[in-house]
């Protein structure tokens, strides 16, 4: 992500500038006259970079550079590059999303793999001893598509009012779990953990002498036909004698879960460019959640042909190490891919500000788009033909986990 370069007189009046008239500037239309400047695309690209700058000292790629010069991913709750509306930003309604009102900016983001090359840049898992430099985390390189994640051009950001039905939730994979005795004191034996409690049960000989006679009873009981071959030793005991195995339930930590929101916007035109605005927005959320045609994403051709290497060797080789080609290149031809549909990076804004009271999402995959002419069950037009009410209901799936340390950040 290329820094935009701030000359000297605008940095000098940048610096006198306060936040509320830096809002001001940011979402003023280029052409008009604001707190005393003329309005250009390049003033606010600087203004943007400017306020940027104050904060973090960007490397061009997403990543941020510290004393010791170790790389590290400025993964932001804010908006993608820290940027903020402008004029080519689509926005409803148009007279009630101004410099101080809640609102929700929409960007759109092109899909980085997790595990390509360009996931990869920047990161150095090495370190050098001699120069200070540390080594990227693996928590870096998890982060790192999403960080260094490019702006879809394609795309225009979109501003909404805030849902009225807005929550969050987090979730965790917890399961029930059920061990004999002789099973836990063999788990606690071998992970190192409760030592005496698998004496304990390794000393109760007859106990376990007793559960594998009634294990090897009902295997034998199964083979004897009409007994169906479905018998296990509760079946027995509990026929025989009145009592079943001690199921030792735990429950136990599996997985977090990553999340997922859904937003629904009703939007009422009051007059044709607002109609026009709408059918754009709507457009745009279902041309973010649409694959491309070919490997490049092009529109009309297949785009660029898919090359590869029919023989790899994963061995080391001198100072180069991992994957090394050994036989000869093949061609895919573009056209038998389709490209991953774009991220969607949502951030609940206050002013031009992230939003201190709401929580924040990573970049998120638009997994449903539904666009409802007839919200109200009826079917009605003005003269253009433009509905007189649309409904747009939007699913979202985060594409990163959040960890503990992310509720600071504002996740």
């Amino acid at each position: 992500m290329a820094t935009t370069p701030i000359s000297d007189s605008n940095r000098a009046v940048f610096e006198t500038l306060t936040s509320g008239q830096i809002s001001r500037i940011l979402m003023a239309k280029p052409g008009t006259n604001t707190e005393g400047v003329v309005i250009t695309n390049d003033l606010k690209r600087e203004l943007n970079q400017f306020q940027l700058d104050k904060t973090a000292k960007p490397t061009g790629d997403g990543f941020m550079s510290n004393e010791f010069g170790r790389m590290e991913i400025n993964l932001s709750s804010g908006p993608l590059d820290g940027q903020t509306p402008s004029s080519s930003t689509q926005r409803w309604p148009v007279d009630q999303i101004q410099a101080e009102t809640d609102y929700v900016f929409f960007q759109f983001g092109k899909y980085m793999p997790p595990f390509g090359k360009d996931a990869a840049r920047g990161l150095d898992f090495r370190g050098n001893e001699n120069t200070g430099k540390k080594a990227s985390t693996k928590r870096q390189g998890y982060e790192s598509s999403i960080a260094q994640m490019e702006i879809d051009s394609s795309l225009p950001g979109i501003m909404l009012p805030i849902p009225q039905d807005l929550s969050n939730t987090v979730a965790g994979g917890w399961q029930g779990k059920s061990f004999s005795g002789v099973g836990r004191a063999a788990i606690a034996a071998v992970a190192g953990g409760n030592n005496a409690f698998a004496l304990q049960k390794a000393n109760d000989f007859s106990g376990n002498i007793k559960a594998i006679q009634e294990s090897l009873t009902t295997t034998v009981l199964n083979l004897v036909p009409g007994v169906g071959g479905n018998l296990d030793i509760n079946d027995i005991s509990g026929s025989t004698k009145g009592t079943v195995l001690n199921p030792n339930a735990e429950l136990l930590y599996d997985a977090p879960e990553l999340r997922e929101i859904g937003m629904t916007f009703k939007m009422v035109p009051k007059n044709a460019n607002e109609a026009a605005t709408i059918r754009t927005i709507c457009n745009t959320f279902r041309k973010a959640a649409l694959p491309s045609w070919g490997a490049a994403g092009g529109e009309e051709d297949g785009g660029d042909d898919f090359t590869f290497n029919d023989k790899v060797s994963y061995e080391t080789n001198g100072d180069a190490s991992g994957a090394t080609p050994r036989g000869k290149d093949s061609t895919i031809s573009g056209e038998n891919f389709i490209r991953v549909p774009s991220l969607c990076k949502f951030t609940f804004m206050k002013g031009n500000a992230p939003h201190q009271w709401l929580t924040q999402y990573k970049p998120c995959a638009l997994s449903n788009v539904v666009v409802n002419f007839t919200p109200d069950n009826t079917y009605a037009t003005y003269s253009d033909g433009s509905p007189v009410a649309t409904e747009i209901r939007l699913s979202f799936q985060e594409t990163k986990l959040i960890f503990r340390d992310d509720v600071g950040k504002g996740f």
